[in-house]
């Protein structure tokens, strides 16, 4: 989908918000774009990624509403341990897609307070017209960073953008960057992401920055198969009873997100039983590769 068009979802929503009193950023699209490429190769994009205060996050699901769009899943009847920093909604017809982003990946505060800090400090950028609220230069180097670390040397754009920032960004603003991560607890994942560029590796050398000492943020930049993470947060787990529940909600989660991960359930009362019996059997036979792929990056992190 072309630039244009997805400026115009973005400047759409913002006003809506706005309208709403709702308080949001935009993330990557045209805030990124402009700082990493202006008056160079263009760098497409297919979706709208907005970030929202916490407190606003049910008035901003109502705004989105209020211009057609359904939430493709919603996360609250999953375990805290499973929820994502952001949730999809999709405008049936069209198919445009907004990213309500809670807070950034990687960071370890809480949103509340991710946003204070975030917000603290913002720009503006022009989206079809209008001057679209976004994250500080520092911030978006940042979240340029976090974004590699969380998809991994498998996803190309993220790496593309990050490789871009480590040539345009002066030294100044990584610093402020870094000073961003330790205040959101994201100083692993920040390391993580850098160090999957050469020139990424020397950075965090000179910014003193270590290799991520998480298997989680070790994991995550080395594109997981599925259920490797999975791995991690059994080990990670308060006990044997939280282990059976998490065991328990990976093999039988609720239908709202069967129907979510396996879209042919949503047909019938059949489909969805059809697709609880073949969830195990999905789990089962990519645990071995997940295994592995936890237990190296166990040992990575072990070795530090």
């Amino acid at each position: 989908m072309g630039r244009l068009r997805l400026d115009a979802v973005a400047a759409e929503a913002l006003q809506c918000f706005e309208r709403a009193g709702v308080r949001a950023l935009l993330l990557k699209g045209a805030a990124t774009t402009d700082w990493l490429y202006a008056g160079r190769e263009s760098r497409p994009y297919v979706d709208c990624d907005l970030l929202v205060c916490p407190d606003d996050v049910e008035a901003a699901a109502r705004a989105l509403r209020s211009l057609r769009y359904t939430q493709t899943f919603d996360e609250r009847a999953m375990p805290f341990w499973w929820r994502e920093h952001a949730g999809t909604w999709v405008r049936h017809g069209d198919q445009l897609t907004i990213d309500l982003h809670h807070t950034l990946p990687g960071v370890g505060v809480d949103a509340r307070a991710a946003w204070r800090t975030l917000s603290r400090d913002v720009d503006t950028v022009p989206v079809a017209g209008w001057r679209a609220p976004t994250l500080s230069l520092a911030g978006r180097a940042l979240h340029v960073a976090l974004h590699a670390a969380q998809h991994g040397v498998s996803v190309n754009h993220p790496l593309a953008d990050l490789e871009r920032a480590l040539t345009v960004a002066e030294p100044e603003l990584w610093i402020e960057a870094a000073g961003l991560a330790a205040e959101l607890d994201a100083t692993d994942s920040f390391a993580a992401g850098l160090r999957l560029m050469p020139a990424g590796t020397a950075l965090a050398a000179r910014l003193g920055l270590s290799p991520p000492r998480s298997v989680d943020a070790q994991l995550r930049a080395a594109s997981p198969p599925p259920v490797a993470l999975g791995f991690e947060q059994l080990a990670r787990a308060d006990g044997l009873r939280a282990q059976l529940e998490i065991v328990a909600h990976k093999l039988v989660p609720p239908p709202e997100f069967i129907r979510h991960w396996d879209p042919r359930a949503g047909e019938s009362r059949a489909a969805l039983l059809k697709a609880y019996v073949r969830r195990p059997f999905w789990i089962l036979r990519r645990a071995p590769r997940g295994l592995r792929a936890w237990l190296r990056a166990k040992r990575a992190v072990k070795k530090r």
